[in-house]
């Protein structure tokens, strides 16, 4: 336990480094350190492994988490090659993505042995309240000036997604309060992306950003990893 949670605390430390490479340029030695960062995130979930019963739950969190180390370097490399932006993109949202389905099967794996008397509608009304944010997100999209172009609909399956991912969480830590850790961990993702597509989509790179977006989204993976440790 001890350990994964020194590995925690080390993605946010290189973490917060990155960012501060990153602010000033992309190159390869901020891909290190984010690389160093999602590394130290995956390993804290590996070692809080020894620490949960339930191996399913524990095994999904971590696949999870290696799909968001596979993510971080492709839009890492999003940004330091140009001309392939859109390939880098496209190939992160979706490891993203298949991180947040493996999320999902550790999150119903939770609720039905914790809270299954409310399954499934708690997941039904995650899925109609995250499709009422995701229309929220694209309709303020243009008074917020973010233009997703040819991204458009990639992003919005990736809105959706994340935020069935946030209200299933949430419904859950209603009804058993030990998983507001992991849900915390979801709604930061969400803060982190919505940052993200202020970056990208909204030509806004102020370094203050770039240490939002990133900080937001080390806390989020590592809140998760650390949840391993204590949704027994």
């Amino acid at each position: 336990m001890t350990f994964s949670l020194i590995l925690a605390g080390f993605s946010i430390v290189f973490g917060i480094l990155f960012c501060w490479f990153r602010a000033k340029e992309a190159n390869t030695y901020s891909l290190i350190l984010k690389i160093f960062a999602s590394v130290c995130f995956v390993l804290s979930g590996i070692f809080a492994i020894v620490s949960n019963k339930d191996l399913a739950f524990s095994l999904y969190i971590v696949v999870g988490l290696i799909f968001g180390l596979i993510g971080d370097i492709l839009l890492d490399l999003k940004i330091m090659y140009t001309q392939d932006e859109k390939v880098y993109f496209n190939a992160g949202t979706i490891s993203f993505m298949i991180g947040h389905v493996f999320y999902f099967l550790a999150t119903i794996n939770f609720n039905v042995l914790k809270v299954n008397h409310i399954f499934p509608w708690n997941l039904l009304i995650a899925i109609g309240v995250a499709t009422v944010i995701t229309l929220a997100v694209m309709l303020l999209s243009k008074p917020l000036k973010i233009n997703f172009g040819k991204s458009l609909i990639i992003s919005t399956i990736y809105c959706f997604v994340l935020s069935v991912m946030l209200c299933f969480a949430v419904s859950i830590a209603i009804y058993n309060p030990i998983f507001w850790i992991f849900a915390c961990g979801m709604f930061m993702f969400f803060i982190s992306d919505l940052v993200l597509s202020m970056q990208y989509f909204g030509n806004k790179t102020n370094s203050i950003l770039i240490y939002v977006n990133h900080i937001a989204y080390y806390v989020a993976q590592v809140l998760i990893a650390i949840s391993i440790l204590f949704l027994v």
